[in-house]
């Protein structure tokens, strides 16, 4: 018992506590019982000890006899077949001796169940089986059939010239073997093993003692404690003694191990030891029966007085403030929680009457019609909140719960109330309040449809639709699954372009998956309505395709001179070489050998003529953007053919380097031609006051682009980034539309123009198009194109 007096126990019972714990004797009881049961125990003990080192030493015994009697048997049977290799050596055996010797062997000793010659490179000669193993087939040393443990043994009794047992292994039939090898050498020279097939199983039947076998769970387990065979198939956690011993041979980390089980004549002597604990539990309950009449009264003290602490103890840890006023509401008690709460002491509350000194100031009507509707019995279960004021003046909000208190006879005696400080919870729950609104206010005032549904047994569920969505696409969930557009269960952060019919507009949309408050997952998305911005890029596109068309225009317009040269020369030819015919056929010249040539000069130059008149009409015709695929050449060959006819009359060579094995590109051909000849246009005028004249036309391929460069010898550019600029130019005479027009092309073609200084002088246009791949032949009448990446269309 502890020396010192428990804190907060009541002062009728200190007294009476510390009298009693000067009571030594109350001990006597307790010292007697312990004596008693240690000696029996004790005594019990040393009988259970002494029997079980018998049992032990008996376990030990047998099973070093039937260790012993395993070994003997199993020499002789290896002499007797050192015997059997010896006179085979001595007397050149045939096969029938052997034979008979060999059933002569397994007659005496049945545990083995295989006797085999085996010449020098495994081979079985002769094998002798008992007739009763004569129906089954065993596991032979012999090779393709053989165990490695097996071969290994084999090896080990030819290089060691010694017997050697094989490790265990398992036949056909699940059977275990072990395998014995005595070489037989005539000469030093080796002819082979004497082989004798162990059964395990019978090693165990017939060579341990029959009593060994009776008494004991007897097993042999191999070199990782697995257990070959066994005697019995009880459970090894039942046995009460266990032994193992090593068995050499075979060896090979064999083990024989025994487990020893509680007899019928031990089972009667537990009995008895029980019998005898028995009546020494009799005794000791008698002892205890006497020694717990005697200190009953003491432990109903010691409870109530721990009670009495206890509760004290816990009404003070807690931080719930608790009060109880009896049927007229004067304050009977509190507890320390809510005298900090309030901030005045237990003596200033108890005995008080409403007003209560930690009501608000002024709001004393208030909080008497709380109090009463409490003393009526009226306060509701889900507890009610209420201002309360500190001693400091401080005002802080709290929630009661109330309780009715009842004394022993079931009689109600007042009222138990318990009051919690919900200011900071309360002020956060207004903080989120607030915050909520404050984000509806935002959502709902998007001009994006926002909306969010969930998967049901009956289709879409919605679960949120902000004030856009609600105008525009109604209050059901089909808005939000029309602009789904069928990307259902495939939702990236990319956003699509969806039409919607129902409402005639266009909208870019974006789907993502969230999980919902309820843990569904649930899907959002938010869809801004972008009709004019189509119309008015639609407007955009069919304005650039103006201007593009007018940049052709604007340039056949100022190569009008050239061209018409150009065309003037082959119809200049036409005109000759037909007066010629005209001359020849009046001066009765009918010969076709000399008429002929002239005709067919006339029509190489009409077709000249044409090609030139054909280039320029597509060229300048009107017709919408189709990237398809084309070859890099033609365009460039249709490019220099347009700006040969200016670089002639200034005496510039345009120079092309197109490898042969360039891979088409992805393009509309006339916008490409566009760019091309702006570029070359542009190399003629900056090199026609110049030394250079080569202007040179490359192209190169660049990972998944094609690369084409236009360099000349030109003057050069100060800032070539702003050539492209809407309405900068080097010319007095240019608008400044031409190369912002052609970085339009080449962006609307997925690629990038740029210019940068020539280090020869001059500059460098260069812009990159989009490859692709040859065309692949997959089946007799159809082809496929490959094209990196999204750039095939």
């Amino acid at each position: 018992m502890s020396s010192t007096t428990p804190p907060n126990i009541p002062a009728p019972f200190r007294e009476h506590v510390r009298l009693r714990r000067r009571s030594w004797y109350w001990l006597t009881p307790a010292i007697a019982l312990g004596l008693f049961v240690c000696v029996m125990g004790s005594i019990l003990w040393w009988l259970d000890a002494r029997d079980d080192a018998q049992r032990y030493g008996t376990l030990v015994r047998d099973v070093d006899w039937a260790q012993q009697s395993m070994r003997l048997r199993m020499l002789a049977a290896r002499d007797r077949i050192g015997a059997l290799g010896r006179d085979l050596v001595r007397t050149n055996m045939n096969e029938g001796r052997f034979l008979d010797d060999a059933r002569e062997l397994l007659t005496e000793h049945p545990e083995i169940i295989h006797v085999a010659w085996l010449d020098a490179d495994r081979r079985a000669q002769w094998i002798s089986t008992p007739e009763r193993r004569a129906s089954q087939s065993f596991r032979m040393s012999t090779p393709g059939v053989s165990d490695p443990g097996a071969v290994m043994a084999f090896e080990i009794a030819r290089n060691e010239h010694r017997p050697t047992y094989s490790r265990p292994y398992q036949g056909q039939y699940n059977e275990v073997y072990v395998d014995l090898y005595l070489p037989v050498f005539q000469n030093e020279r080796f002819l082979g093993n004497l082989a004798a097939v162990y059964s395990v199983d019978s090693m165990l039947q017939l060579l341990i003692p029959q009593e060994t076998g009776r008494k004991y769970k007897v097993s042999i387990l191999d070199g990782e404690d697995r257990t070959l065979v066994s005697s019995s198939s009880r459970a090894d956690k039942a046995a009460v003694n266990a032994y193992e011993v090593p068995l050499d041979p075979p060896g090979n980390g064999m083990v024989l191990r025994a487990h020893a089980y509680r007899t019928t004549t031990e089972t009667s002597q537990t009995m008895l030891v029980w019998v005898v604990v028995s009546l020494s539990a009799v005794i000791i309950w008698s002892l205890l029966a006497l020694w717990r009449h005697t200190r009953f009264r003491s432990q109903a003290e010691e409870a109530l007085i721990a009670e009495t602490g206890f509760r004290r103890a816990m009404e003070n840890a807690i931080l719930t403030g608790m009060r109880v006023i009896d049927m007229e509401g004067r304050i009977t008690y509190v507890n320390p929680a809510f005298c900090r709460m309030m901030g005045w002491n237990e003596s200033d509350l108890i005995g008080r009457a409403p007003p209560y000194p930690y009501w608000p100031q002024g709001d004393h009507e208030a909080q008497q019609r709380a109090i009463d509707m409490l003393l009526s019995g009226n306060a509701p279960s889900s507890g009610f909140e209420m201002e309360a004021q500190r001693r400091d003046g401080s005002i802080y909000w709290t929630r009661m719960y109330v309780s009715p208190l009842l004394d022993q006879r079931g009689v109600q005696t007042g009222w138990m109330t318990s009051m919690t400080d919900i200011t900071e919870p309360k002020r956060i729950r207004e903080a989120l309040a607030a915050a909520h609104e404050r984000f509806m206010t935002v959502l709902e005032g998007l001009d994006d449809a926002i909306s969010v549904t969930a998967e049901s047994a009956k289709g879409s569920e919605l679960l949120f639709a902000n004030k856009t969505y609600r105008r525009v696409l109604g209050s059901q969930a089909t808005g939000h699954d029309e602009l789904s557009a069928g990307r259902r269960g495939r939702f990236t952060d990319e956003a699509i372009e969806v039409y919607s019919s129902s409402t005639q507009r266009w909208f870019e949309v974006r789907h993502r998956m969230l999980q919902w408050s309820d843990g569904r997952r649930v899907r959002m998305q938010v869809a801004r309505d972008i009709t004019e911005r189509r119309a008015s890029e639609e407007a955009s596109r069919a304005q650039q395709e103006k201007i593009q068309l007018t940049s052709r225009l604007i340039t056949m317009g100022e190569m009008a001179s050239s061209l018409a040269h150009e065309l003037n020369q082959p119809l200049t030819a036409i005109a000759n070489y037909s007066m010629g015919v005209v001359a020849l056929v009046r001066a009765g010249v009918t010969d076709s050998s000399k008429l002929l040539p002239a005709l067919e000069k006339t029509t190489a130059q009409a077709e000249r003529a044409g090609m030139i008149i054909r280039r320029i009409r597509e060229f300048v015709k009107r017709s919408e953007p189709k990237r398809k695929r084309v070859n890099l050449l033609t365009i460039v060959d249709n490019a220099v053919g347009f700006a040969g006819i200016d670089s002639r009359p200034k005496r510039i060579d345009i120079v092309k380097k197109i490898p042969e094995q360039l891979p088409d590109v992805l393009a509309d051909p006339i916008l490409i031609e566009q760019v091309l000849l702006n570029l070359l246009k542009n190399g003629l005028e900056a090199m026609q006051e110049t030394a250079g004249r080569e202007l040179l036309v490359e192209a190169n391929l660049r990972e998944d682009m094609v690369e084409v460069a236009v360099t000349d010898t030109g003057h050069g550019l100060g800032d070539p980034e702003r050539l492209f600029e809407p309405f900068y130019s080097t010319k007095p005479e240019g608008m400044g539309m031409g190369l912002n027009i052609c970085r339009t092309i080449i962006e609307f073609h997925h690629g990038r123009l740029w210019a940068e200084p020539n280090p020869d002088g001059g500059t460098i246009f260069r812009f990159t198009l989009p490859w692709v791949r040859p065309l692949v032949a997959t089946g007799p009448a159809q082809e496929q194109e490959s094209a990196p990446k999204e750039l095939t269309e």
